[in-house]
């Protein structure tokens, strides 16, 4: 009772603003204002490497919840999770993505992976934005999330200005499995998840070492693409 009123009092004298307009957003408004919410682009396409890789064996199905845009609220969301540490952006962008993943009839997932920072990025940034989006993705489908499952083996530049071969060079062989979770991992059913998929080399290089330690079937996912 007493921290409803103190919400309320915080609300009434710094009330919440929508994160891509500044509007006052409403009580039922979180982040985003619902005018902002419905300009959220959804991702209806499969992505364009999706069936050479189920066939290469990498990954067994992919998924992006929404296009990423610039200049629209989606790219509002994710730099206030990246930049100005609003980790709850990420909670509610990987919760939205639970809602729309598609998952295949039968199979029961044991762990969601976030796509793991190297440790010099971690300390750089604080924290790992794509664990944000895992716990939106639990908090909807209630599996489990192996944040330290995955670990980056080596120090690898932005791939913002890289094109797509530079990308997959970049990462080539970055992910490791961490040596006390390989025997959880074999067999077991996992979704990877990352915020942005751009070209795809970063997530589904993490699948590749994922898939060398025995994984079962494996659904990479994002946010955005």
């Amino acid at each position: 009772m007493l921290r409803k009123l103190y919400n309320g009092f915080l609300n009434f004298i710094l009330p919440n603003t929508c994160l891509a307009c500044d509007n006052i957003t409403g009580q039922n408004e979180q982040y985003l204002c619902n005018n902002c919410l419905s300009r959220l682009e959804p991702y209806n396409e499969t992505h364009p490497w999706q069936k050479e890789k189920i066939e290469e064996g990498i990954i067994n199905n992919s998924f992006s919840a929404f296009w990423f845009r610039e200049g629209t609220p989606i790219q509002s969301l994710f730099h206030s999770l990246k930049y100005k540490k609003i980790k709850s952006a990420g909670i509610m962008l990987g919760a939205e993505t639970g809602k729309k993943l598609p998952l295949p009839e039968g199979v029961n997932f044991d762990m969601i992976i976030p796509v793991p920072l190297h440790n010099a990025k971690l300390r750089e940034r604080t924290y790992n934005q794509s664990e944000f989006i895992a716990k939106g993705l639990s908090s909807v489908l209630n599996i489990p999330v192996a944040a330290n499952a995955v670990h980056r083996n080596r120090f690898t530049p932005s791939q913002t200005k890289l094109n797509k071969s530079e990308r997959k060079e970049n990462v080539a062989g970055a992910f490791e499995v961490n040596e006390k979770h390989k025997s959880l991992i074999a067999g077991k059913n996992i979704i990877i998840c990352d915020d942005v998929i751009t070209t795809g080399a970063t997530i589904l290089e993490c699948a590749s070492a994922i898939r060398a330690a025995g994984a079962g079937y494996i659904l990479i996912c994002s946010a955005a693409y």
